[in-house]
């Protein structure tokens, strides 16, 4: 198997999220932003102009007084509005989702798709840029633009919110992507202060008295709802030493993923990773990532390195190994430092946090921030898709967990979830294990649901596991699956309704876990039971269950139809040791799916049959 890199990965997605330039050519781009627009005006606004020391701010705006002399373009640029409560659409909720920048009191701006698009639709896809004044930049060579903004996007995943510059009316472009990081579709980011260094920029451009900028909400490839905020925007003549922390990421194991909940017995060596810009007009010298780890946990710390004006780093830590015998939280702070004094050290950290526990083992870090359904060319078709882990050390897996949203139509449906395991000759993941089927009911929806596995299985140190979460689609809808912090790509994978392989690009975990736990396994596996069939299945009437046990023990049968509600139960006191059966009569069933589980003991057998 390959190996996935993520440390490179995760790097250049921070990169991405706090504003990596390209350029571009307006001829190149959807017609939609061709300028000037809806009345913009370039022509009788005087430029701005200022001298100014490190540290001193050349253009701010507050949006105290509106819009002022800032103006829109776009096909929808009218959805631009100043405002005072936050978005008011029929998926926004105004309390919940409101920016809570510096000067939220005095008023900001909105781009509110959600209010533009009609209650019942059909929907649009919304597209609209906010235009600054004219600012004359000559003669300056190291700006930072910052601004805080909070927004939400629906329902493409290709959605990035953009900050554009230019010296020529947006006839070409230089284009920065200032997502939050962290922040994935359909989820509302956190008021994030964006830091731009225009450095770069400013370097190569010509005409800088008359450059501008221009927040843009493309919503080209389905995005038509939610929101953007922006509020306090700066332009400031760079300080001579300032680090600003871009990204975060930590990796275990040859595969290099991220563990965020680890048992005991796998913990192994974390190398931490960050990237860092310095925004400074100066070298910085020193400049060293340390990770620290509270509960008695320690730190470690980067090998240190000079920084040039402008340029971007990722520092790597020496390893860390949390060695604890029992189960424990660990809150991790991740600190850029360098010799000189920071003029901004609040922008210098990072945090994140890890559990160990006592058997789950999962690479979601329990923050839900989205879901999946399916693959987009196959709806209501069948559909399995999970995380790569690998194994520290020997153990075995008796159960897993799969989240669920809290999706109405997911109750009545059945999940099931399965184990592959890599085939390094092969290049393959085969198949390992499987649950029961179990259909969702109403007390399940929304919660993280326990499956055990049909087979206690043992893995060994190196071991590549796929652990998959499937339904076999919907008639109208499909099961949600609940999703965390974005990934490398290559950690989520999973196949297809016609079984074939797939991987995602830019994917969020996906919330399944495996129950990893030596003892608990060796206990549940002593009353050990197998059903071989149901039969004959389809069935009308007379209906008989093999089955085989471990050890002599009770035997617990229950039949639930598809919401959950049981319509038969039958026990069968002081079976042997062996194969066994019996049998019900579902003559008096209603048509259609049921699930017959027979429970020994501590273990579980669930299987499908159908009455017709």
């Amino acid at each position: 198997m390959k190996k996935v890199y993520l440390l490179i990965s995760a790097v250049s997605f921070g990169a991405v999220a706090f504003g990596q330039a390209t350029s571009t050519n307006n001829s190149q781009k959807k017609n939609a932003f061709v300028e000037p627009a809806l009345g913009e005006k370039i022509t009788d606004l005087a430029p701005m102009s200022f001298e100014k020391a490190p540290g001193d701010v050349l253009f701010s705006e507050t949006f105290a007084g509106g819009i002022g002399a800032w103006t829109t373009a776009g096909t929808n640029a009218s959805v631009w509005l100043a405002d005072s409560d936050g978005p008011n659409g029929q998926y926004s909720n105004p309390t919940n989702e409101k920016i809570g920048s510096t000067t939220v009191a005095n008023g900001f701006m909105i781009f509110d798709a959600d209010v533009a698009n009609p209650g019942a639709g059909p929907y649009s896809d919304m597209i609209g840029s906010l235009v600054s004044p004219v600012v004359d930049l000559t003669g300056q060579t190291n700006v930072i633009l910052s601004f805080e903004h909070r927004y939400r996007s629906c329902c493409s995943g290709t959605f990035y919110p953009k900050l554009e510059v230019s010296t020529d009316n947006f006839a070409t472009i230089t284009e920065f992507d200032v997502r939050a990081e962290g922040t994935v579709v359909n989820a509302t980011s956190p008021t994030t202060k964006a830091k731009i260094n225009l450095s770069a920029y400013l370097a190569t451009a010509t005409n800088l008295s008359n450059f501008k900028f221009r927040f843009t909400f493309d919503g080209t490839g389905g995005t038509s709802h939610y929101h953007w905020q922006i509020d306090d925007v700066n332009l400031i003549q760079a300080n001579d030493n300032d680090l600003t922390a871009l990204s975060r990421i930590m990796v275990s194991g040859n595969e290099q993923i991220p563990y965020y909940f680890i048992p005991v017995s796998q913990q192994t060596a974390i190398t931490f990773s960050g990237e860092t810009r310095n925004d400074g007009g100066t070298s910085q010298t020193g400049v060293t990532l340390t990770v620290s780890a509270d509960n008695a946990g320690g730190s470690v710390s980067s090998t240190p390195v000079t920084l040039a004006s402008g340029a971007v780093d990722s520092l790597i830590t020496a390893t860390w190994t949390p060695a604890v015998s029992s189960p424990v939280n660990y809150a991790l702070t991740y600190t850029f430092s360098q010799t000189q004094s920071d003029a901004t050290p609040t922008d210098n950290v990072k945090t994140d946090a890890i559990k160990i526990t006592n058997s789950i083992y999962s690479v979601d870090n329990g923050v839900a921030a989205g879901s999946i359904s399916n693959l987009a060319d196959q709806p209501n078709q069948p559909l399995k898709i999970g995380n790569v882990m690998e194994v520290m050390a020997a153990d075995r897996l008796d159960s897993m967990y799969i989240t669920l949203t809290t999706t109405a139509t997911n109750v009545g449906q059945e999940i099931f979830g399965e184990v592959y395991l890599f085939d390094a000759a092969g290049g393959t993941f085969n198949y390992l294990t499987t649950t029961p089927y179990n259909a969702i009911t109403t007390q399940q929806n929304g919660t993280s649901v326990k499956l055990p596995l049909e087979d206690v299985i043992d893995v060994a140190a190196g071991d590549v596991l796929l652990v998959v979460a499937c339904h076999n689609g919907g008639a109208t809808a499909d099961v949600r699956f609940r999703t965390a912090q974005p990934v490398a790509e290559g950690i989520v994978q999973g196949f297809t309704a016609t079984g074939e392989s797939f991987f995602l690009s830019s994917p969020n975990a996906v919330m399944v876990r495996l129950n990893m736990n030596q003892d608990a396994a060796i206990t549940e596996n002593t009353s050990d039971i197998a059903m071989s069939n149901v039969f004959p299945n389809p069935t009308s009437g007379i209906t008989t269950i093999n089955y085989t046990l471990a050890n002599a023990s009770d035997i617990h049968m229950t039949i639930t139809d598809l919401s959950g509600k049981v319509i038969f139960t039958q026990v069968n006191n002081n079976q042997a040791a062996g194969s066994n059966q019996f049998a019900f009569d579902a003559t008096n069933f209603a048509n259609g799916v049921y699930y017959v589980t027979v429970r020994s003991g501590e273990s579980v057998v669930t299987k499908k049959f159908v009455k017709k």
